[in-house]
């Protein structure tokens, strides 16, 4: 019986590098400064305080963005090989990344908008599970000898996974709080802002416990 050969882990590290830059490249494209911005003197700064909305919803996804690719960093760090399954995972993984270029352009902040919000911190949800199922796969599969303790590994990244849902879910509740009282303020991005701030102090305390 031939035994399947571990894939090559630098190409899969390269597509996702690849896919998360153009991505990023992607949600910039929305804010469109040459149709919102009048050539009047006088109307620039109004014209620029009225791309705000757009501006927010651009860094809040960005920065979303780098805190899933720090995360798949982190992860790759700890795979001694990957497999098909393996490979797979971050594929799907990629797709729903794909999806946050035009979920960003549709989230607004005018009444008619807040369900966008859903659908976006859906493919949150989506994004994180598969990224939580390949954590799942190296700990207990693929684990380089960077990992002592998988089972203590994957315990840990399971809760951060629990908190990182609620974070979402509560994006996804006050926008349906604004869907009910048709206010336009745009809540739920700022509630995912919170995945911001978890992931940056995720971050910190990795870095002290490894000095």
């Amino acid at each position: 019986m031939i035994q399947p050969l571990p894939l090559p882990k630098a190409r899969i590290e390269a597509l996702t590098d690849g896919i998360f830059a153009v991505t990023m490249t992607l949600l910039v494209l929305d804010l469109k400064f040459e149709d919102r911005v009048s050539g009047e003197a006088g109307k620039i700064v109004h014209d620029l305080l009225a791309l705000l909305p757009y501006i927010d919803d651009y860094v809040i996804s960005f920065v979303v963005l780098g805190v899933f690719w720090l995360a798949h960093l982190r992860l790759i760090r700890r795979v001694r090989e990957v497999d098909a399954t393996f490979t797979w995972l971050n594929l799907v993984f990629l797709l729903f990344t794909t999806f946050v270029p035009p979920l960003t352009s549709w989230v607004g902040h005018r009444s008619e908008q807040p369900p966008a919000a859903i659908v976006y911190g859906v493919n949150l949800i989506l994004i994180l599970s598969t990224e939580t199922l390949m954590w799942r796969r190296a700990c207990r599969h693929l684990a380089n000898d960077t990992v002592t303790d998988p089972a203590a590994l994957w315990r840990t990244v399971r809760g951060r996974f629990v908190a990182a849902v609620i974070i979402i879910v509560a994006g996804i509740v006050a926008a349906l709080i604004e869907i009910q009282y048709a206010t336009n303020v745009g809540y739920a991005s700022y509630v995912y802002l919170l995945l911001i701030g978890a992931g940056l102090v995720r971050t910190r305390f990795a870095n002290r416990k490894s000095d």
